[in-house]
């Protein structure tokens, strides 16, 4: 779960290139006939100019799309008004990045927004309660009892560790209450800790069906027993 000196080196040149894309995917958004594919499109031509290459592949989605939590982009998918998000990554010399950016365009209902309002305090709260030797389920536990007072739930994991795999070691996830599918070992995964040289991600998202859903990833790496923030995706507004 530890990184050594150059991974992490490695782990920052990938979210870099993740960064990177930001600005073009505000100035995409901001165009009036502009589908989910030409979207991906841009990105992926702009992973590959810097001697990258995608992660995995790109996830854009609007509208009631948004409810769902890995829809894939549509040829004909117009951005249309309402709740949206954009979940990419490049992948420099092996390793991965991993950034979710959501996106508001136009006028939102009030339910739509306390989606939002609900996904962006869970990503505080979270990043509130990430400390050395914390266990990682408990961020979880703390981020997904919030969400329920409010009638929502983490419906995946809170977050997951970065290297050369795009799910890698720690998982924050509940030991034995949730997604019992993934074929992980529940015990191993109740006793890791934040430690030092790890690198992972934190994605509260909040999604109802028929509405919209909303999502927020970043990444982070914990050196020298301080948290930094390696990418800077945040909500993107389009009037």
């Amino acid at each position: 779960m530890a990184k050594n000196e150059k991974e992490i080196k490695l782990l920052k040149k990938s979210a870099e290139i993740a960064n990177s894309c930001l600005p073009l995917i505000e100035e995409l958004l901001k165009r009036e006939k502009i589908t989910e594919k030409e979207i991906a499109q841009a990105i992926r031509k702009k992973i590959y100019s810097q001697g990258a290459k995608l992660a995995f592949q790109i996830i854009v989605a609007c509208g009631k799309r948004s409810a769902k939590i890995h829809p894939k982009p549509r040829v004909t998918g117009k951005i249309v008004s309402g709740l949206g998000y954009i979940d990419f990554g490049a992948s420099y010399k092996g390793y991965k990045s991993d950034v979710t950016v959501p996106f508001i365009k136009g006028k939102i209902s009030k339910k739509e927004r306390k989606i939002v309002d609900a996904t962006l305090a869970a990503y505080k709260i979270a990043l509130s309660s990430i400390k050395i030797g914390e266990q990682c389920w408990k961020v979880f536990e703390k981020v997904d009892r919030f969400l329920r007072k409010r009638g929502f739930e983490l419906k995946h994991g809170l977050g997951h560790g970065l290297g050369l795999k795009i799910h890698e070691d720690p998982h924050m996830i509940v030991p034995k209450r949730k997604f019992k599918k993934r074929k992980i070992k529940w015990e191993k995964i109740r006793k890791m800790v934040f430690e030092n040289g790890m690198v992972f991600t934190i994605e509260p998202g909040v999604y109802v069906n028929k509405l919209g859903g909303c999502r927020i990833e970043n990444v982070f790496a914990i050196e020298n027993g301080k948290i930094e923030k390696l990418t800077n995706a945040k909500l993107i507004v389009i009037e």
